[in-house]
């Protein structure tokens, strides 16, 4: 999938950008469209292609609190082949399952950055 295909997402702005960029990049497969780094070597803006969505992921300034994502209300979905795989793997990265609103629906996974994602298998041949 090339960049432009991509589905407009969210803009997180987090404490530390190379550690989401390591969760998304571990867990999700993401891959970095563009950089922006500071001559210390942090990450102050990068654009991540996730699973059809475009992530763009911004470093925080100020210290203490809560991250700035924490809370959020956008939900991505993503499709794996795998994705009781992908779950477990995003719990041991720091993620935490959240039961559904409404029981005929998917538990969310909130990432450490605060962003909800539903992760599904792919679509059965109708």
């Amino acid at each position: 999938m090339r960049a432009q295909d991509q589905r407009p997402g969210p803009h997180l702005t987090v404490v530390d950008t190379n550690e989401a960029i390591a969760f998304y990049t571990d867990v999700f497969d993401a891959v970095a469209i563009q950089r922006e780094c500071l001559l210390d070597g942090r990450v102050l803006h990068a654009e991540l292609a996730v699973g059809g969505h475009h992530l763009t992921v911004s470093e925080w300034w100020e210290t203490g609190g809560p991250s700035p994502a924490e809370g959020r209300d956008d939900v991505l979905t993503i499709e794996r082949t795998d994705p009781e795989s992908v779950l477990r793997r995003a719990v041991a990265a720091g993620a935490r399952v959240e039961p559904a609103a409404d029981p005929s629906r998917r538990p969310l996974l909130r990432d450490p950055a605060g962003l909800c994602w539903t992760v599904v298998g792919p679509a059965r041949p109708a």
